[in-house]
């Protein structure tokens, strides 16, 4: 294929265009992440901005969450059908709905889109999209291990204009709140997701001022050819064939067996198909994946292997690309199957069922396997505040990434759907907001898979429940006892599975598991273990200065250093006896 491109525009102009619009992004996350009244925004991060252009194509984005904005267009495409053409300035258009058009990914993401006219000339949307701390429903806090049906889950909202022609509709304002848990602090964080828009559109219409719209669409043509160019070139550069991966999780308990995401990525030439229509039927609960969701997961495991080189996140992309699907499974959930856990649980299959089908052709540029995480979401009454509370607990969502070509992987990492975009919040924050004490928050010791490359430490973290007479735990459907992806060139899967322990104020132990709902008291401890990611390559081939700096660190125990990566290792001075350890190195190899 040729390695040379032509664009349209100044490559002086399309590179500060290109900043700009990335820029934009930026400030409109500044923007909620400033204003926002959750932890899971100014904290977390839980929210993603980007701009698409008026048909619904992705120009830019800010990789916060990665698996919330790759599926921002198909919400653009869903109010387009829906209005049709019924948008004008100073309109702004919320929705969440799956089932809509395919117009979200599960309930929780509330998407806020402001259309962005220049002299009465639709150009593109600001986006805003936001995981809620509630969405109404049966069951506090968005996530629902019980529902059968999307009814059950929460509101759906299909595409709705919140301004019409720039005035406030405080009639479907109020419906909305009506139907939350916590209308109060949720209408100061849909006002945040509202302002960060808004941000966007303003500075988008300076760009038009500058740069004029001829020139800017002019920009836009460029960067998705040039994108397409560009990924184009690096699947030509991968061998012809079709490439079987799957990735299996715990499936609701009723059903007593895994459910397994299945791929086959097929290449030829310069393009791919990624097909996923033999993955198992959906199920009752809420491990489904809605089409956008699917689409989204495809795109990010693609962006983390063959495309990690590519530095611009367009629709171009995508274009060599396509996906297929099976409706009725779980990577296309049918209405009104529930949908809830789909950017967690299924997310993460999809991703990892891609990467495993890569790693057959190009292993060294894929990631292994991610360590499995163990999340839940908590809710209850805080009696500090005289005021409820709801919020998933991101610090148990801390498992270790697959390490990469010759890079260790990420510690403590979250999972492969946000792609190291969202931040932990921080233990003080937590502490001060909720009626608990975390007790541990630390990479666990000897967690990580082993290789030439190590995979990422887990996380063990412990939380105790002193500030409050009761707390609801609930499961997020992230059990794991499967384990991740294998690891490529000889690389070790994380040896353990994740845990979750409930200790009582009296000292009796519960181990609980996903799928469901618990409750803590006062001073009750709740434990949970998450995996380490696999490793790539093999262990003895790993550097005998990064093994011993890891048991330094305590990644790495003296035990696993002498009996899987063949270091010995005196117990006193820490020091590497090299002769003993080439002897052994030698030895294990045979």
């Amino acid at each position: 294929m040729t390695t040379e491109f032509k664009l349209k525009s100044h490559p002086a102009d399309f590179e500060c265009l290109n900043s700009a619009f990335r820029n934009i992004t930026l400030q409109m996350g500044i923007s909620m992440e400033r204003s926002a009244r959750s932890p899971i925004y100014y904290s977390a991060h839980d929210f993603s901005t980007a701009i698409v252009d008026k048909e619904g194509n992705l120009v830019t984005l800010a990789e916060y969450v990665p698996i919330h904005i790759c599926a921002a267009p198909f919400a653009i495409k869903a109010t387009l059908k829906y209005f049709k053409n019924d948008i004008h300035p100073g309109d702004l258009i919320l929705v969440n709905d799956p089932y809509t058009y395919d117009a979200g990914n599960h309930l929780a993401d509330w998407t806020v889109l402001v259309p962005v006219f220049y002299q009465d000339h639709l150009l593109c949307w600001a986006i805003n999209r936001a995981h809620q701390v509630d969405t109404g429903g049966s069951v506090i806090g968005s996530y629902n291990p019980g529902a059968t049906d999307c009814f059950a889950e929460g509101l759906r909202i299909p595409p709705i204009k919140l301004f019409d022609g720039g005035k406030m509709r405080s009639d479907i304002f109020d419906f909305i709140l009506a139907n939350v848990h916590f209308p109060e602090t949720q209408r100061g964080d849909l006002w945040s997701m509202i302002g960060s828009a808004r941000v966007g559109e303003k500075r988008l219409m300076e760009q038009l001022d500058i740069w004029g719209v001829e020139t800017i669409e002019r920009f836009f043509l460029d960067l998705y050819d040039y994108t397409e160019f560009l990924m184009r070139n690096e699947i030509s550069k991968v061998r012809d064939g079709t490439y079987h991966g799957e990735a299996s999780v715990d499936g609701p308990r009723h059903l007593g067996h895994t459910i397994t995401v299945r791929c086959n990525t097929t290449v030829k030439g310069d393009s791919l198909i990624i097909d996923f229509s033999q993955s198992d039927p959906m199920v009752d609960r809420f491990f489904n994946s809605s089409i956008a969701n699917t689409y989204s997961s495809a795109f990010v495991a693609l962006m983390t292997s063959i495309g990690r080189s590519i530095k611009y996140r367009s629709e171009g992309a995508m274009r060599p690309v396509e996906v297929k699907t099976k409706p009725g499974t779980i990577t296309h959930a049918t209405f009104p199957a529930p949908v809830g856990d789909c950017t967690l649980v299924i997310a993460k299959q999809i991703i990892q069922a891609v990467w495993d089908s890569l790693a057959k052709v190009i292993p060294e540029n894929t990631p292994a396997g991610w360590g499995g995480f163990a999340g839940i979401a908590i809710s209850g009454f805080d009696p500090r505040r005289n005021a409820g509370y709801a919020t998933p607990d991101f610090l148990s969502n801390a498992a270790g990434a697959g390490a990469i070509g010759n890079t260790d992987g990420w510690d403590g990492n979250h999972a492969e759907p946000a792609s190291g975009g969202m931040r932990f919040p921080e233990v003080e924050i937590f502490d001060m907001v909720y009626p608990g004490l975390w007790k541990r928050w630390e990479f666990i010791t000897d967690s990580a898979g082993a290789g030439k490359a190590r995979g990422g430490a887990g996380v063990g973290e412990s939380f105790i429940l002193n500030q409050a007479d009761q707390m609801n735990i609930i499961q997020m459907g992230c059990n794991f006892t499967t384990m991740p992806s294998p690891a490529p060139l000889g690389g070790k899967r994380p040896p353990f599975y994740c845990e979750q322990v409930i200790t009582r104020a009296n000292g009796v132990e519960e181990k609980i598991s996903g799928e469901e709902f618990n409750t803590l008291g006062r001073n009750d401890e709740i434990t949970t273990l998450c995996q380490g990611g696999c490793g790539v390559g093999n262990p003895l081939d790993r550097d005998i200065e990064k093994v011993r700096q890891d048991v330094l660190d305590e990644f790495v125990s003296l035990k696993l250093a002498q009996d899987v990566y063949g270091l010995v290792i005196d117990p006193i001075t820490l020091k590497v006896d090299e002769a003993a350890t080439k002897k052994l190195r030698l030895e294990k190899r045979s």
